[in-house]
Formats: structure tokens, sequence, C-alpha cells
């Protein structure tokens, strides 16, 4: 688990997110930030994680979208 810088607050990877639960964005980094955040995955956006569907694979509802990621990418979406 990683402390987000200044606010004390637990941040965590998207990646490592339980099934059937419910997270605010906290930050957005690594090369696809842009590409994330035109998806909807920016700062205090709400993400319900559907389901883990395979290893390395996650589905996510994001504003009435569904969107699927891989585990690399879901990497660079901190949530708290």
């Amino acid at each position: 688990m990683i402390l987000s810088q200044g606010k004390g607050t637990a941040c965590e990877p998207l990646a490592t997110a339980t099934d059937r639960s419910q997270y605010l964005v906290h930050r957005v980094t690594g090369p696809e930030r842009r590409r994330l955040c035109e998806m909807g995955l920016v700062e205090g956006a709400k993400v319900d994680v559907i389901n883990r569907a395979r290893p390395g694979m996650m589905i996510v509802k994001v504003g009435g979208c569904r969107l699927a990621l891989v585990r690399g990418v879901a990497d660079y979406v901190m949530v708290r």
C-alpha cells in the first residue's frame, strides 16, 4: 500500500482492487495517462470493479461505461 503525499490517505493501484468494490481515483500516472483520462479515469472519478475477468485483466465501470484494463495499465491508476 502506498501513502499519498501530504494527506496521509492510503492509496493503492487499481490493479490490486477486489471484485465488486468501489474506489475513487486519486491520481493517474504513466505513459497511458492521457488515454486513461480521456476514458474517464480522472481524479475524483468513481470506479466500480465489476470483475477480474482473468489473470492480468479486469473490467471496471466508470461514469456509465465499462472498460477492460490490463494489469500493466491499471497499475498507473491510484485509487482509495
